[in-house]
């Protein structure tokens, strides 16, 4: 995908930072030796910018996202579906990526959404027969064929559209790997010693979609992680279970000695009705480590999440893709990262907004 100047500035965009001109890309392409802005190769009148393939180098200095000191390993999980757990996965993936930050995917769901929404699996809905689209899924490798030793690590891993973003894609197979893994010493810890920490130094952030049946390889996903996500729908049922959830939670972090961090993210906001706003402002108030930011019921999110992009590509400086750089922004902030020289520098070319 081509993005020119103008939708390049609005990608990486928040609610208080000031909208850099095509002056200061100029400025940071030549302070820091990036590929000059060019026209689209298809050509098509975008004026002049950058591919997908080019977004991370400028990214890195243009953005709010410092790259971490050390790799980070993220989870994003709540006993719910439909609470948009998937998407913010891809939001904050993609977005990350974007800032060249490395980034493996590591699917957990057996339902195989992110693993979609990434683009891994083509639609085989249409295909002409049985065996051609059973061929077309069976192309894809996943954490079954390396735990039972069809394959080596690598083998599972596929690229993306954007250099520094990876996955490992979600099979059927997973529910075999899960019942496995109940017959093995140190099962919470195969996914931390088998998969992450041999390609650790490969990338700078894991990132986790897992799925909302807790089971063992829930367990792993938390035993391995730095900083676990909650997607909290704004609506009646998920406030209802929260306090059990948390509960479990806290006395698993508890009873495993983890040093986790955990964040609650309100989710499928609706700003036209009462109970949800009132649902909201009980998060805000009533959970200490709540981000004071929801996501809104949007179009906009769903068509993002059915283009497999982030909502900040899909409609760059829109409100939701706004509110979506802050929440991450946010997150960020919680994960305690310091400022990057990169940051400083961006921020002296394009200073903030008043807020």
């Amino acid at each position: 995908m081509f993005y020119s100047s103008k939708k390049i500035s609005r990608i990486f965009q928040t609610p208080k930072s000031k909208i850099a001109q095509k002056e200061d890309l100029k400025e940071l392409i030549e302070t820091f030796s990036l590929p000059s802005l060019h026209k689209d190769q298809d050509g098509e009148s975008h004026g002049t910018g950058y591919n997908t393939q080019d977004l991370p180098l400028l990214g890195q200095h243009l953005g709010f996202l410092n790259k971490p000191d050390h790799s980070q390993v993220i989870s994003v999980f709540v006993t719910k579906g439909g609470v948009l757990k998937t998407s913010l996965t891809l939001n904050l993936a993609r977005m990350a990526a974007l800032h060249n930050i490395r980034t493996l995917v590591i699917g957990l769901d057996m339902q195989c959404d992110i693993t979609s929404a990434m683009g891994v699996v083509s639609d085989v809905s249409n295909s002409e027969n049985l065996k051609t689209a059973m061929s077309e899924i069976d192309r894809v490798k996943g954490l079954s064929d390396y735990f039972y030793e069809r394959c080596e690590l690598p083998d599972i891993i596929v690229k993306s559209d954007i250099p520094t973003l990876d996955v490992i894609p979600e099979t059927p197979e997973l529910v075999a790997v899960e019942q496995s893994l109940l017959h093995k010493a140190k099962r919470e810890s195969w996914l931390k010693e088998k998969v992450i920490e041999p390609i650790k130094s490969e990338y700078d952030l894991f990132v986790i979609d897992c799925s909302p049946n807790w089971n063992q390889l829930i367990t792993n996903a938390l035993t391995a992680s730095d900083l676990l996500i909650s997607p909290l729908e704004c609506k009646i049922n998920n406030y209802r279970n929260f306090q059990m959830f948390r509960s479990f939670i806290e006395e698993f972090i508890d009873e495993m000695g983890l040093k986790l961090q955990h964040i609650y993210v309100p989710t499928r906001f609706t700003q036209s009705r009462k109970l949800s706003k009132e649902i909201r402002n009980w998060y805000f108030s009533e959970i200490s480590n709540c981000i004071p930011v929801a996501i809104k019921d949007s179009v906009v999110g769903e068509e993002a999440t059915a283009m497999k992009v982030s909502v900040p590509e899909y409609q760059p400086g829109s409100d939701a893709a706004l509110e979506v750089n802050e929440i991450l922004n946010l997150i960020w902030d919680r994960m305690k990262k310091k400022s990057s020289p990169f940051n400083k520098t961006h921020n002296s070319l394009i200073p903030e907004a008043n807020a």
